[in-house]
C-alpha cells in the first residue's frame, strides 16, 4: 500500500511543479485514485455480493478479509489495527497507516507543498463511498469516522455500518 502512496506523492508533486494549483492537483489525484479504489473494492467484495444480499454480511465478510490482506501484510512498521463487530457495524481503529507515515515523513523532510491534504483527498476520503460499494444496497451512509491520522488525530476511528443511520444522525466523514 506505500507503493501508491508513493504514486500519489510523486504524482501530486509534478503535477505542483508544472504549475498547476494544489486544488486541481488534489482534485485530479483523488478522482484517479477513486477510480482505482472503487474497482479494488468491487474485485474484493465480488465474492461476498455474489454470496448475499444482506448488507450487513457483504460489510462483515469484505471488511474481515480485508483486514487478513493487505491490512495485515508483514513487514515493520505494519497497520496498527484493533477491530471488533456487533451485529449491524464493524469497527476498525487504526493507530498505525504505513501509507499515511510516510507522507508525513516525507513533508517532514521536505516541506509541505499541500501533500497531507491532497493523501487526505485521495485516500481519507475513499471509504465512505466504498462502503457503499461493498454494501451494494443503494443506500448511502454504510461508513462514519470522526478521526483520521492523516489530519493529527491519535486513530482512525471507522464504523462500516450495515444500518443506516438517519441523515439527521449522521457524523462527517474526516
Amino acid at each position: 500500500m506505500v507503493e501508491f502512496a508513493i504514486y500519489t506523492a510523486a504524482s501530486y508533486r509534478v503535477m505542483i511543479k508544472l504549475g498547476i494549483s494544489k486544488v486541481s492537483a488534489r482534485q485530479t489525484i483523488s478522482d484517479i485514485g477513486w477510480d482505482v479504489y472503487a474497482s479494488l473494492m468491487r474485485l474484493s467484495s465480488l465474492p461476498f455480493r455474489l454470496a448475499t444480499r444482506d448488507p450487513a454480511k457483504r460489510l462483515r465478510w469484505t471488511i474481515q478479509a480485508l483486514l487478513r490482506f493487505p491490512f495485515t501484510a508483514p513487514g515493520a512498521p505494519g497497520y496498527a489495527v484493533k477491530h471488533w463487530s456487533d451485529d449491524q457495524n464493524i469497527y476498525t481503529h487504526f493507530t498505525h497507516c504505513p501509507p499515511q507515515s510516510f507522507v508525513r515523513k516525507l513533508v517532514q523532510e521536505t516541506g509541505d507543498q499541500g501533500d497531507m491534504d491532497a493523501f487526505y483527498d485521495s485516500w481519507c476520503l475513499y471509504d465512505t463511498p466504498g462502503s457503499d460499494v461493498i454494501a451494494n444496497d443503494g443506500q448511502r451512509g454504510h461508513y462514519r469516522r470522526k478521526q483520521t491520522l492523516s489530519r493529527g488525530d491519535p486513530v482512525c476511528d471507522m464504523c462500516w455500518a450495515a444500518q443506516i443511520d438517519p441523515p439527521d444522525r449522521r457524523v462527517a466523514n474526516g
